[in-house]
Parts: structure tokens; sequence; C-alpha cells
């Protein structure tokens, strides 16, 4: 099979604010619960996914290049993978059984729904001042700590039956930071999933550190997280070579994101009343101006309840 260039033309686009794209996040009732009272959306490290294949298109392309380290490639993508934080949402009409199955894990599941332009709308601008990216000025010298925003995306996937070894990029798109664009695609045995993603990179030149020998960058990163209480005015994590394995993503408002909370079709019949019970505490205390109330009437039982 011919090669796969991740250029311009094979990049999927981002997400448009459309409000006829329905958008569903299957998720436990633990999570809404999470996101309601905090008005944000958790973001998982992809190391932490079941998908082992998350990685492997850059693993490849970083294997490919005449000027990376091959002992240091397998440390990268360790780091690398720590840092991608994803939220996955499902575009679809109707909600879809095989989703409720995967990721509402028994009877206490719930999913929301909403649209693309809710989703886009309710997400501001970033100004996180915590990320710490490098840069390599000249080739043989070590690449300099250069500090920025984290970086958000929200694509589509992009489904192929191409292997990671078929992708390509260019050591001027790695040397930018596009390495986070080989974390959409997937396997055409995930089609169903019809997946949205949002990511967040806070790790920006696998490349730099790809070509230098095994852990000589490791002071350097060491001494970057103990400079960044100085530089950042935030405080360095006690693992200098850890990424949080959850973040989040601040929303402006729940309440304007959420069309509808749809309770499993699994759930005892009773739950229904104990997720609008706990809207009423969590409103209780959401009660202001920044808050807005979340209305217990968009709580509904699926569909599919009739039919298990």
């Amino acid at each position: 099979m011919a090669r796969f260039e991740i250029n311009s033309k094979n990049v999927p686009p981002d997400l448009e604010p459309d409000e006829s794209i329905t958008l569903w996040r299957y998720m436990s009732f633990t999570s809404l619960c999470e996101i309601l009272m905090n008005d944000h959306i958790p973001l998982i490290s992809v190391r932490n996914f079941s998908d082992k294949s998350e990685g492997a298109i850059l693993k490849e392309i970083l294997s490919k290049l005449p000027n990376t380290n091959r002992n240091s490639i397998e440390h990268t993508m360790q780091i690398y993978l720590e840092s991608i934080h994803v939220s996955s949402w499902h575009k679809a009409k109707d909600e879809n059984a095989a989703m409720w199955d995967r990721y509402t894990h028994g009877g206490e599941g719930v999913a929301i729904k909403t649209n693309a332009k809710l989703l886009l709308d309710c997400i501001p601008d970033i100004e996180i001042k915590e990320s710490i990216g490098f840069i390599q000025s000249e080739k043989g010298t070590k690449p300099e700590k250069i500090c920025f925003p984290p970086k958000v995306l929200i694509k589509p996937i992009k489904y192929t039956d191409h292997k990671p070894s078929d992708f390509e990029m260019t050591e001027e798109q790695l040397e930018k930071g596009d390495a986070k664009l080989c974390f959409f695609y997937k396997m055409e045995d995930y089609k169903d999933e019809s997946e949205i993603r949002i990511l967040r990179s806070s790790f920006e030149n696998a490349y730099a550190f790809a070509r230098e020998e095994p852990f000589a960058w490791q002071n350097l990163w060491q001494n970057s997280f103990q400079n960044m209480e100085r530089d950042l005015n935030i405080t360095p994590p006690k693992n200098n070579l850890v990424f949080a394995n959850s973040f989040s993503l601040r929303i402006n408002s729940t309440s304007k994101l959420i069309q509808q909370i749809v309770v499993s079709p699994h759930a005892h019949n009773q739950f229904i009343e104990t997720v609008k019970q706990a809207i009423r505490h969590i409103n209780f205390c959401r009660n202001s101006v920044e808050y807005p109330l979340i209305d217990p009437n968009i709580i509904i039982e699926s569909r599919r309840k009739d039919w298990v």
C-alpha cells in the first residue's frame, strides 16, 4: 500500500460549530456529577486507554527519520503518551446500544446529549500557564525550553485501513509540534464509534527528544521543572518525568452545553429519580450568576428502556 502523508489535505478538519451535528458523551453517573459541579470536561491520558495502538503512528514515523536516536524513541513515546489528554464524543443522531454497553459499565450510566455548536461555544480561550515545550535551534544543539499555552484541538477521528508504517510526516511538521495530529487516526475497526476527539497537548516537541541520547535530556527536563515555580509562579510536580493521568478543560457553562441527560436503559427503575435528586443538590451549590442552574426536566430515560 502506498504511503499516507499527514498533511493539510489528509488531516481531519476542525469540528464546525454546526447545530445539526449531534454529539453524545457516555459516562458513569459519578463522572456526570463531577462535570456538573465543576463546569469542566475531564480529559484522560491516552496512556490509560485500552487501545494500545494509540501513538503507534508517531512511533513509526520517528523510527524512520534519519536524525532520530533509535535508543531514545521508546523513552520519548512513554513521556509523550502521558502528555496527550483527550475527551471522546460520539457523533450520531440518536443514542447507540454499543456505546451504552462499552462506556457506561452497567446500570448507573448516563449520556450527555449536545451539538457541535454548543460544545464549541462553551470552550473558552485557553490561558493556562502550565505547559513546557522544547525547541532545537540548530542541529547538534540541546533543545531549549519554551513556555506556551496548552494546545487544544477538536477534530473528528479519521478511520483508515493504513498501517502505522504507511504514515509519513516531515521533520518540519514535527518541529512545529504537529506530532499530536497522529492521534486523530484510528483503525477502521473502531469506525462505529464515530468519534469526535477533544485533544490537549502539553508536550510540544517529541522530535527534539527523540534525537538525543537516551536520558541525555533528562537533566534539562528536570531543570526546567525546577525553574517552573520561579518563571511561571506554579508549583512543579514531585515526579519530573510524569504527567497527570487527567486534566480538566474548563467550560463556560454546563447548563448551556447540555441539551439532555439520558439515563442508561440498563438502570433500575428508580435510578432516574436518584439522578434528579442529585441535580437538585448540585443546583443548591450552583445557585449563582457564575453557575446557572441545571434544569431537572432535561433528564430523561433512554428510548431503549422498554427493550432491555
